[in-house]
């Protein structure tokens, strides 16, 4: 598994590098100047030439993480070339406000202060994620809100963990992919999300109370899944007799014999809603934004149309590949607050 740890400059990087023992670490910056000495005061053709060769360096490693990135101000760094060396990105977010104070801090970065901080941070974001999605590459975001910087690094340490012992978003999208595929019997697919899509309202909080900060960062890769599944183990309710929730009737309607439900509620509560609809569905720690975009996406290399209903950002890219996009508003007509500024055009409202 070769990563790479992306972020803003004073992000926190090397901090959470310097305590990564279970896996190789690079310290990109430091192997580029260890390859040229003079790598600061080269023009952009003698920096892409370094940079392709510390590429070739790392050819041969199958396993390392290495800090990398995207951008410096308007000047962006990330080349194709930085891209092929890694199957996972993870991108380290921290409050801008943050990130502002600390440049402060840093005659070293003090230069990037004229920039918009939260404008830039978010550009990187978008894409990269737009990059990997291209390039089949995982893509996380570790963030943690509401405070949004990193006083206890366990949880990122800990995930960079189980990334390397084969947390993998499309390895599950391709699973999935593969399922559906045996099992479907028509040329349409039909792709839905569970909350607030398929149900009026969200099911976790219906049944067992469930609130979380997990995804006011608006962010919904597996990071944010993998955190919520241990918060799922927090709580506890008994089985299930009859439907928690009302279900939406118009998205109801539209169900076929090949509809697939993809879900990052709890496989407890989604195993009786999909089994009482006599649905398969699909769910758990590793069910993100990124893998139903990748779910689509490889039934349609399969040959299959797919149709797509959604509500929200974790199905935002599942619903704009696909061949037809449902967004399902809320109850009093408007779009999902989590949508705001993203481009819904082409997507039918429902």
């Amino acid at each position: 598994m070769r990563i790479g740890l992306y972020g803003m400059p004073t992000a926190g990087k090397s901090y959470i590098l310097d305590r990564i023992d279970f896996i190789e670490v690079v310290m990109g910056s430091k192997m580029l100047r260890a390859l040229d000495p003079d790598f600061n005061f080269r023009d952009e053709s003698g920096r892409e030439n370094v940079r392709k060769q510390l590429v070739q360096a790392l050819a041969q490693k199958q396993t390392f993480i290495m800090d990398g990135h995207y951008a410096f101000g308007n000047e962006i760094a990330f080349t194709e070339d930085d891209g092929k060396m890694y199957d996972a990105i993870l991108y380290l977010y921290i409050d801008p406000n943050i990130l502002s104070e600390r440049m402060t801090e840093s005659e070293k970065n003090r230069q990037y202060l004229k920039y918009d901080i939260a404008e830039w941070q978010l550009r990187e974001i978008e894409a990269l994620r737009t990059y990997c999605h291209r390039n089949d590459k995982d893509f996380y975001v570790a963030d943690n809100p509401p405070e949004n910087y990193f006083e206890d690094t366990v949880a990122v340490i800990d995930f960079i963990r189980a990334v390397v012992g084969g947390y993998s978003c499309i390895s599950y999208a391709r699973k999935c992919v593969k399922d559906i595929l045996e099992k479907s019997q028509s040329e349409t697919v039909l792709l839905l999300d569970g909350d607030n899509t398929l149900t009026i309202g969200d099911t976790s909080n219906k049944v067992f109370g469930y609130k979380t900060h997990l995804y006011d960062g608006n962010f919904y890769t597996g990071y944010q899944a993998w955190r919520q599944n241990d918060e799922f183990r927090q709580y506890e309710f008994g089985d299930l007799t009859e439907m928690p929730v009302q279900l939406n009737e118009k998205v109801k309607m539209a169900l076929t014999r090949d509809s697939y439900i993809l879900t990052s509620g709890h496989m407890r509560v989604w195993g009786f809603i999909s089994k009482a609809l006599g649905l398969d569905y699909y769910y758990g720690t590793e069910m993100s934004a990124e893998t139903k975009y990748f779910i689509t996406k490889g039934l349609q290399a399969a040959g299959k149309r797919v149709v797509a209903y959604g509500d929200g950002m974790n199905d935002y890219y599942m619903m704009k590949q696909a061949d037809m996009g449902f967004l399902v508003t809320r109850q009093d007509g408007s779009v999902s607050r989590s949508l705001k500024g993203r481009d819904v055009e082409g997507l039918n409202l429902v």
